[in-house]
């Protein structure tokens, strides 16, 4: 609801703006993964009167805070996800499709060495596919 993402968006330390609190309903009702491109889609067919700036610049404001996380496929595409819980994910390069893999899904058997100045602190997997001819 919308009071729901008011308060969301303020625990969040990001002010509730109309505009932001209507993306985020369009967004956070559920786990998904969506591009900019498919949320102004989103957005116009949803009536909403919101700018592709405003979009993007909401977008990078939510992944700052922490509230989205950001699936790049260099120059494919770059999805957002509102998955924040580790898991990996699957990409159709054919459908242009992102799947999620819960994390017991993947065991890692070894992992490189690490300079003595890092620590481990996650390992996502992305795993590209295509269709068979």
């Amino acid at each position: 609801t919308m009071i729901d993402c008011v308060k969301f968006l303020k625990d969040n330390k990001i002010t509730p703006t109309k505009q932001r609190v209507d993306i985020a309903m369009l967004i956070f009702h559920k786990n998904q993964h969506f591009t900019a491109s498919d949320l102004i889609t989103l957005a116009t067919k949803s009536s909403l009167h919101i700018s592709q700036a405003t979009i993007y610049n909401t977008l990078c404001l939510f992944e700052s805070r922490g509230i989205l996380k950001t699936i790049d496929l260099q120059n494919e595409r770059k999805f957002y996800d509102t998955n924040l819980s580790l898991h990996h994910h699957i990409y159709n390069v054919s459908t242009k499709v992102l799947t999620d893999v819960s994390d017991e899904q993947i065991e890692f058997s070894k992992l490189p060495d690490l300079p003595d100045n890092l620590e481990f602190e996650k390992a996502e997997v992305l795993i590209k596919v295509k269709n068979k001819n």
